[in-house]
């Protein structure tokens, strides 16, 4: 993902919690890392990774991170290596569609026996969100087969109301202008372990900062999909012992992250930057080891709070 220029679509609660609220500690650690009230800091918009190494970055209320956290996540629900996880597909559409489009596009559904979201019933292997033609409108772009299959390729233009609730998805008939160096863009590609997990944060931040409160039922859905069974048990208790999110490692919710490839190929590395404006930032990095075959996360431990 390019990190040009973002347009913001809402403010969201993370400016009105302290920055000392992170807490970067491993599992079964206790220790909190408190954010010194020195003179801010620049904001680092990302790890510095080598050029070799894949990364994704989001902003908290940019329109293009948004739409990209909402495909993202919803193609690995739909994606699933069991089977269609329905109750992660059913709280993402809840949560990033307007109610009145919502019932529309499942009544488009019905009528045309193809997922309304992707447009289709089977499920892409790469996908582009790129910033539209106005503040409100993405681009997204889905390609299908490869390898032995032919390759096909389609695009819809996603309108947002002024509160980020999706209110139309509709096919763009245009082929796609040149793309220019000014346009932001996300990509992912189905199954990567960097985009897996860039799906699952940008999520599960969305959720954590909802205008109206956080959404419980897309956090939980999330990791219930994400999460290993037994890693997500022992969350679990190192949250009720920690009174933080252990996913986050914070009580409160990121400006803006990056999620890169390790050096050692096993892990994927998350850092989130906190506060910034008048508050310092504090910035977090978290390790994330992913179980080999299925991709579940099975431990998440911080390494740094700088």
């Amino acid at each position: 993902m390019s990190s040009n220029t973002h347009a913001r679509r809402r403010p969201g609660r993370r400016a009105a919690v302290a920055a000392g609220l992170v807490l970067a500690v491993g599992l079964g650690v206790s220790a909190q890392a408190t954010a010194q009230a020195t003179a801010p800091a620049p904001a680092k918009t990302s790890a510095k990774a080598s050029a070799a190494l894949r990364s994704v970055t989001g902003f908290n209320g940019d329109v293009v991170t948004q739409v990209a956290d909402f495909y993202g996540a919803y193609i690995d629900a739909r994606n699933d290596s069991a089977a269609p996880d329905a109750a992660l597909a059913g709280a993402l559409r809840a949560h990033y569609l307007a109610p009145a489009f919502a019932e529309r596009l499942t009544a488009w559904e019905k009528k045309n026996k193809a997922d309304g979201v992707l447009r289709a019933q089977n499920v892409p292997n790469e996908w582009t969100v790129s910033e539209g033609a106005t503040g409100l409108e993405t681009v997204v772009t889905l390609t299908y087969g490869g390898g032995e299959s032919p390759t096909t390729t389609t695009r819809f233009v996603v309108k947002q109301e002024a509160t980020g609730d999706i209110t139309d998805i509709r096919t763009a008939n245009s082929a796609p202008a040149k793309a220019s160096t000014a346009v932001r863009s996300v990509s992912g590609r189905t199954g990567d372990p960097v985009t897996r997990i860039a799906d699952f944060y940008g999520a599960y931040v969305d959720a954590k900062d909802d205008p109206q409160g956080p959404d419980a039922a897309l956090a939980g859905a999330l990791r219930a999909h994400y999460l290993a069974p037994a890693f997500a048990e022992r969350l679990t208790a190192w949250e009720k012992k920690n009174k933080v999110d252990g996913v986050l490692r914070a009580q409160n919710v990121p400006v803006d992250w990056t999620v890169s490839e390790s050096r050692n190929g096993r892990d994927v590395v998350v850092t989130h930057n906190f506060g910034g404006g008048e508050a310092p930032t504090v910035r977090t990095d978290l390790l994330v080891r992913l179980e080999p075959v299925f991709g579940d996360v099975t431990d998440i431990r911080a390494t740094s709070t700088r």
